[in-house]
């Protein structure tokens, strides 16, 4: 399991957050910027250490060992003056030779000068060591980490309640729907009768029988309700847990819209179908809000 770069995991986590840090050692400093967003997987991205791929490297190391899922974006900024100053050579005697042809074609009484020469750049930031650069950008980083690892717990505990509020409201109908279903066979047994008294007519009682196991053969939800109550019972025990669970919450959330689905389907009262919907409206909630956990 990642540990955080802040502790040991201590509860669910979302995947949305920003860190900014800022560290400065003798002549550097740098600011980091960490943006986190939803993603079925982990994405990694590191910009602004082009000239600097061992560092970039580490930085990426560092963020796949914190993080389990997400897209990730460090921007990392060396502000300005943090760096010394280097005399470009080869391009300073390159400018002054140009520079020189110049004024004898245009016939210029001034030869260039130094001026000239610093006004086109000739003195360009030197890139440091990068072994030299590590523990300012590392502190940064750290720190940056810390707080998207903040932001995704704080919204984390707001899924998680969310998430177990969904799961009551989802155990509550799939309770419904058991008793609705253990009526079912009788129900449609008495509507038969009640039709044929209706009718006045005589009915084949063995006739009647076939028709009636047919039927409950077509429309026999015990299967979709104990799978759901069994994912359902999974769901729960992990949103107390310390671990990342993001994807089996959304693999959970997959099997019990499948299940809901069918039970729709097979639904044959009124009152059944009307509470396989509600339980497909809140197997969709679900869905929607596990896919932001971790």
């Amino acid at each position: 399991m990642p540990r955080s770069c802040s502790g040991e995991w201590t509860t669910l986590r979302s995947m949305t957050g920003f860190g900014r840090a800022r560290a400065a050692l003798g002549q550097h400093a740098v600011q980091v910027d960490l943006r986190s967003l939803n993603h079925r997987f982990l994405e990694a991205r590191v910009r602004g250490l082009a000239e600097f791929p061992l560092l970039a490297q580490r930085c990426e190391e560092r963020l796949r060992e914190a993080f389990v899922r997400g897209s990730l974006d460090l921007y990392v900024r060396w502000e300005a003056g943090s760096r010394p100053k280097r005399l470009g050579l080869d391009s300073a005697q390159q400018y002054l030779r140009d520079l020189t042809q110049l004024q004898k074609e245009l016939g210029l009484p001034d030869p260039p000068s130094l001026a000239h020469l610093l006004t086109l750049g000739v003195f360009a930031e030197a890139a440091p060591e990068e072994e030299d650069v590590w523990p300012i950008l590392e502190q940064a980083l750290t720190e940056a980490m810390g707080a998207v690892v903040a932001a995704r717990a704080r919204e984390g505990e707001s899924l998680r309640m969310a998430l177990a509020r969904e799961a009551d409201q989802l155990s509550a109908a799939v309770a419904e729907a058991e008793r609705l279903a253990s009526h079912a066979l009788d129900d449609a047994r008495a509507r038969i009768a009640s039709r044929i008294e209706e009718l006045k007519v005589e009915a084949d009682p063995v006739r009647i029988a076939t028709e009636l196991v047919l039927w409950a053969e077509r429309s026999d939800v015990q299967e979709e309700l104990d799978r759901l109550t069994s994912h359902l019972g999974r769901f729960t025990e992990l949103l107390g847990a310390v671990v990342p669970v993001g994807r089996e919450l959304d693999f959970l959330a997959q099997e019990m819209g499948r299940e809901a689905g069918t039970l729709s389907a097979k639904a044959r009262s009124a009152d059944l179908a009307q509470v396989a919907g509600m339980i497909r409206l809140t197997v969709d909630r679900i869905r929607e809000q596990a896919r932001n956990v971790e």
